[in-house]
């Protein structure tokens, strides 16, 4: 994979942020709750607590992270990054048997969780800048601080001794890490609110995948991804696979045949999604038009999976301009028709998936399954991508990728000069391997 240009940076000063006015925001916080901390400290030094005893409250801290009971962690994001986390909670749960973990989501990302079992308790808290809802903003807003009431509430009860943000983008949960009275509160500070942990670390732009950056936070528990006395990631990724192959796929096999057997699907088959949580990372749909002419003239079976109506309508249209004579037996819609643990089982079978920068993605990568992502310039494919054998990204390397611009550009020249013998000749190159 390509270096990125290293005068490009996803940071504004320290935060991942590109809007001046939530800069400002995160700046302001993070300069007042510096004083207040300070202050907070001389007060109880001269009337609350000896230097003595603030002493032995560091010493108990240090020995709870040694030994953690109660473990929270949090991503509020998206589906994929939220997937990813679990690979975190997989090594932890390696690491310390005995703990009890909690995770704080949001209620799109829930069913995962939910299926999970390595995971205990689940917290929600929808944040209104992240929520997809087609509801009103003012509804978004009144939604999140009920459900951050409720979360705080819910986690003072449990009693969690240390609490990770795994996510790095704004929103994040380090002020509700606080307000529940956490002891232990670690994360990265590139989205503000870098007072209120105990632990913070400075956000670097490395070409490492996310899963990495999540990595990096257990250092505080001296389990240092970069120590070279233990390898950490290897042996992750390959717990983590199958963990996930039995969490997702083997406990509902037998509910998810019986439910498939309805959509009467092939043995063989390649998963197209062609949907992402951007438009401007979704790729030409006559492309794909002509993609899936030219593998039915092959032979191949295709499953078109996406959620929407906007995606739904996408794949009629693409089935719908097919001329081949027997395309209706060879082309399957299965978009807003599966759960998550059908779509990991479909995954989970499937010869190849072609995809965009999307939720499929960390699932085809979770499962270890052959992956082609069609990937814009926007963001840093290392960051996105896992560097795998069977992974493989198709971008078009410009000047101005990756240029972290969340809405991309009018041309989106990146993505939309990636043509569809790309695709073919990496097929072809995982045909020849298997």
């Amino acid at each position: 994979m390509r270096k990125e240009n290293s005068l490009r940076t996803p940071l504004k000063g320290k935060y991942l942020v590109k809007n001046p006015l939530l800069y400002t925001f995160l700046k302001s916080v993070d300069f007042f709750s510096f004083f207040y901390f300070k202050i907070i400290k001389i007060l109880e030094l001269k009337f609350f607590k000896s230097k003595k005893n603030l002493k032995n409250e560091k010493i108990e801290l240090e020995n709870l992270i040694k030994n953690p009971k109660k473990i929270l962690l949090s991503n509020i994001a998206h589906l994929g990054d939220v997937l990813i986390s679990l690979k975190t909670v997989s090594f932890l749960k390696e690491k310390y048997p005995k703990a009890k973990i909690g995770f704080v989501c949001s209620s799109v990302s829930k069913d995962i969780i939910e299926k999970f079992s390595l995971i205990d308790k689940i917290f929600v808290v929808d944040h209104f800048k992240i929520n997809r809802e087609n509801i009103s903003k003012l509804k978004k807003i009144r939604k999140y601080f009920v459900s951050r009431k409720k979360a705080i509430f819910d986690i003072k009860k449990e009693k969690y001794e240390l609490a990770i943000d795994l996510h790095y983008h704004f929103p994040n949960s380090i002020y509700l890490f606080y307000k529940a009275k956490v002891p232990i509160r670690i994360g990265y500070s590139s989205a503000g609110f870098e007072n209120y942990l105990t632990h913070p670390l400075i956000w670097e732009n490395k070409n490492q995948h996310i899963f990495s950056y999540q990595l990096d936070l257990l250092k505080f528990l001296n389990l240092d991804s970069n120590n070279e006395n233990i390898n950490i990631e290897p042996k992750l990724l390959k717990i983590s696979s199958g963990i996930f192959t039995k969490e997702f796929v083997d406990r509902y096999k037998d509910q998810n045949q019986k439910r498939l057997e309805n959509f009467h699907l092939p043995k063989n088959y390649i998963i197209f999604h062609i949907g992402a949580g951007s438009e401007k990372k979704m790729w030409d749909i006559n492309k794909w038009k002509k993609l899936t002419a030219e593998l039915l003239k092959k032979g191949k079976n295709i499953i078109f999976t996406g959620k929407g109506e906007g995606e739904t309508a996408l794949i009629s249209e693409i089935i719908n301009d097919q001329n081949f004579s027997n395309s209706k037996n060879k082309l399957f819609d299965l978009s807003d028709k599966l759960n998550f643990s059908e779509l990991s089982y479909i995954v989970k079978n499937a010869k190849l998936l072609v995809c965009v920068d999307s939720f499929l993605l960390h699932l085809g990568a979770s499962l270890d399954k052959p992956t082609i992502v069609i990937y814009s310039g926007i963001n840093n494919a290392n960051h996105w991508v896992e560097k795998k054998q069977n992974i493989i990204p198709i971008e078009k390397k410009m000047d101005c990728n990756p240029c972290y611009m969340k809405n991309g550009c009018k041309s989106m020249s990146c993505l939309n000069t990636i043509k569809i013998d790309d695709i073919l000749s990496k097929m072809e190159s995982f045909e020849c391997k298997s």
